[in-house]
């Protein structure tokens, strides 16, 4: 089964605005890490960042909290019965509402 064919305008704007995210989600992790934001910043409804970190990894969201590395973040979401691979629109009602009262977000 071959790939569907795409216009290369259409390909280069689907290009430019995964480098836009990309890039957006790098800026996102670095201002946890600083302490400049919170999770409750992202995770507000109706918020300008929803479609940014909607297919980012909760798991390097996690990571991105000070003194939190990889084995720290794979207990924690170990602790929430959620799988490592997720992404933060892929999580169930129930994951979504245990990560939430584990990082205490509104």
């Amino acid at each position: 089964m071959s790939s569907p064919q795409i216009s290369k305008e259409k390909r280069d704007k689907g290009l430019k605005k995964a480098r836009q995210y990309k890039i957006q989600r790098a800026q996102i992790k670095k201002s946890i890490k600083k302490g400049t934001a919170d999770f409750n910043t992202f995770f507000i409804s109706n918020n300008s960042y929803s479609d940014v970190i909607a297919n980012m990894k909760l798991i390097d969201m996690i990571k991105s909290l000070p003194g939190i590395g990889n084995i720290k973040a794979q207990k924690i979401m170990k602790s929430l019965n959620i799988s490592w691979r997720k992404t933060i629109k892929g999580l169930s009602r129930k994951q979504e509402e245990n990560f939430k009262n584990y990082f205490k977000i509104n």
